[in-house]
């Protein structure tokens, strides 16, 4: 995919943080899920633009007419908005619905066992949260990484995590993070410069990261990025001393916390990487300073992760562990959930979709997520734009919801989903 060695990707995506331009973003030339060879300079600069927007109401308007260079162009084919499709045992307590489908594992329990199985339904590419792409890689990471925000369990609003509070400037590009008194789970402190190294690591060119452009928030970071500018240093992400981070925007922010609980935003340690390189998410040589720790990764078979004592709320995390089951069909998945080996399922088969969401433990609603089809627009009949758009019109998405999903899935006219209310997206259908 990254190569461009396809035609036509099954593909989708799930909003990184609750705002209309996590799904727009996706397609500038910068943004390393882009994937498709498409860019097109007026559609940056309509996202710069509206990045730089200080006006709410504006900045939307911004966005939609970069939407509307999508539906143009149609680099990728909308088909349907996801709903979450879950089922867990209703021993399994301290979870609760939201649009991202994330559930901080510090909040979680089950009754009457030490260990929560969960199939996580595919093996993780990687444990490290700098490299991590993926809602599976993000369940983990979350057990074993805390940014310095973390989420509410019921809102996914930012509170308080390695950092016990932050300052706003008045003119809101300035961020003052004060770290609470936190150790790793080698027991060494967590500090204001793990956080400047976790993001000018994934900012610096040579690292494999398909997430740099979620830090170009930063002021200084997408021309170190793009090789404009090769001092570090530039990018306005400071130590004032250990317990003191200071980040300074580009332009105001209004998610920002939000955004800095996600997983490219976690701490790593400089010491342990260079020490370990490429090895350092073994188990034997992780360190982190989540929740939980590593106990033992067996590729195909599970990841365990067991409590750990060092972190900074451990009184109040009730699991001793969790099984993460890498489980790609999701019948044996399923058998498993029904004969209670397994506890909490992620995927379900279609084919018993019908009879599943009539269960008091099938949980499923909105969902923060667009399926779709991408094209790779850089050679053969996908380059003319018309071919593509041709055969995003000729989709009867109703049908697909309808016979096919069948599980509350709403048919996909334009990239971003219906849920935010004071945007409106242009539509495929819609005309000049």
């Amino acid at each position: 995919m990254s190569k461009l060695r396809y035609q036509i990707m099954r593909r989708g995506w799930i909003g990184d943080y609750r705002d209309p331009m996590t799904f727009i973003e996706l397609f500038t030339s910068h943004s390393g899920n882009n994937n498709t060879g498409w860019a097109n300079a007026d559609f940056d600069k309509l996202v710069k633009e509206a990045g730089a927007e200080a006006d709410p109401k504006k900045r939307l308007e911004i966005l939609s007419r970069a939407e509307k260079i999508l539906l143009d162009e149609m680099p990728a084919i909308p088909l349907y908005f996801y709903v979450s499709s879950d089922c867990w045992k209703d021993s399994v307590k301290g979870v609760y619905q939201n649009i991202q489908d994330i559930h901080p594992w510090k909040e979680v329990w089950i009754d009457g066992k030490d260990t929560l199985v969960i199939n996580n339904a595919t093996e993780v590419q990687t444990l490290d949260p700098g490299l991590a792409r993926g809602q599976p890689e993000h369940r983990v990471t979350l057990a074993l990484f805390e940014g310095l925000t973390a989420y509410d369990p019921k809102t996914l609003d930012a509170r308080p995590g390695v950092a016990e509070k932050w300052d706003i400037s008045p003119d809101g590009k300035t961020y003052t993070f004060h770290l609470r008194d936190s150790e790793w789970s080698d027991g060494k402190k967590v500090t204001a410069g793990d956080f400047v190294y976790a993001w000018t690591r994934i900012l610096d060119p040579a690292t494999p990261t398909d997430y740099a452009h979620l830090l170009y928030f930063l002021k200084g970071a997408e021309a170190f990025n793009q090789k404009k500018n090769t001092d570090r240093s530039s990018v306005a992400v400071r130590a004032k001393n250990d317990r003191t981070l200071e980040v300074e925007l580009e332009h105001p922010v209004p998610f920002f916390p939000e955004l800095c609980a996600y997983f490219t935003f976690n701490p790593v340690r400089k010491d342990v990487i260079e020490k370990h390189g490429s090895q350092w998410t073994r188990p034997e040589n992780m360190v982190v300073n989540g929740p939980f720790k590593p106990a033992s990764w067996k590729p195909t078979d599970s990841i365990v992760v067991e409590k750990n004592p060092k972190y900074w709320d451990a009184g109040k995390v009730k699991l001793p562990k969790i099984k993460f089951l890498p489980i790609e069909n999701r019948t044996t998945a399923w058998s498993l959930y029904k004969e209670g080996q397994c506890d909490w399922v992620t995927t379900l088969p279609v084919e018993l979709i019908e009879e599943i969401i009539k269960r008091p433990d099938y949980h499923g609603d909105t969902f923060l997520g667009t399926y779709y089809y991408s094209f790779n627009v850089t050679h053969g009949p996908l380059k003319d734009k018309r071919v593509r758009k041709a055969l995003a019109l000729a989709i009867d998405r109703g049908t697909l919801t309808s016979k096919i999903t069948k599980q509350g899935q709403t048919p996909a006219y334009h990239i971003t989903p219906p849920i935010f209310d004071a945007y409106k997206s242009p539509r495929l259908d819609d005309k000049d």
